[in-house]
């Protein structure tokens, strides 16, 4: 538990730290029009990373102690055990988040101006709703894969590029925003820059939301596919640890 606590300061102050580096970025540039998106962003990517990493790893921990045996038993389904995880997870890192989004506006050096404040949450709650179904996909594949979290860090810059975290989807390559443009957070996102700097046509507003939504949905019968496959074969083998 307590290795486990440090690793969370330590994580704290990197996110913090990547967030001052941002910022001071945008200050430096005198680009203030893109402070709030940065400031925002990285609170996301801090928080995507303590959820992909301390999930993973706590998942991990779970599957040596073979205390997630348990979850065979249990008259509740796996699908709704590992979703109700990250969506602990992502709670757990809202604070991880304000960390990083304060030290970006402290950096900066001002509050940044946000166009549509009601757009703007609405959009945020489809972001985090969006992460906690990718964070959901990634349980299923860690049990799937036995446990070895530790493959799945390495996608961790990459999945936070093509989830909008860095970039608004848009200004990506075109080899990253296809990619891009199958994850529900991408088109949050794009409606989080549209909150922030002005909304052009309330259609397209709309548009993303439906699609995001809609995606949202299609990953999750995809997950549950795919942790149906896990169930059946933990039930085969009849061990949740050696399969």
């Amino acid at each position: 538990m307590q290795s486990f606590a440090t690793g969370s300061i330590f994580m704290w102050l990197g996110n913090a730290t990547r967030a001052a580096v941002l910022a001071w970025i945008v200050y430096q540039s005198n680009a203030f029009g893109t402070l709030g998106y940065v400031a925002i962003g990285t609170a996301l990517l801090a928080m995507w990373t303590g959820v992909l990493t301390m999930g993973g790893w706590t998942l991990e921990g779970e599957l040596y102690g073979r205390t997630l045996d348990f979850m065979m038993i249990s008259r509740t389904r796996m699908p709704v055990i590992l979703f109700s995880k990250n969506i602990g997870q992502v709670l757990y890192q809202i604070p991880t988040g304000l960390v990083s989004f304060f030290t970006a506006i402290a950096v900066g050096r001002m509050w940044p101006n946000f166009s549509n404040v009601p757009t703007l949450i609405l959009s945020l709650v489809l972001v985090l709703l969006s992460m906690i179904v990718i964070g959901f996909f990634f349980s299923a594949l860690v049990v799937l894969v036995s446990g070895r979290a530790g493959f799945f860090l390495g996608l961790v810059p990459f999945i936070a590029v093509i989830m909008g975290f860095i970039l608004p989807v848009n200004q990506l390559p075109l080899w990253l925003e296809i990619p891009a443009r199958i994850t529900p957070s991408a088109w949050g996102m794009d409606t989080v820059w549209a909150a922030i700097n002005g909304i052009d046509s309330w259609a397209t507003v709309a548009r993303d939301w439906g699609i995001c939504l809609l995606l949202i949905a299609v990953w999750l019968g995809f997950i549950y596919y795919l942790c149906s496959i896990v169930e059946k074969r933990i039930r085969i083998t009849g061990n949740l640890g050696d399969y």
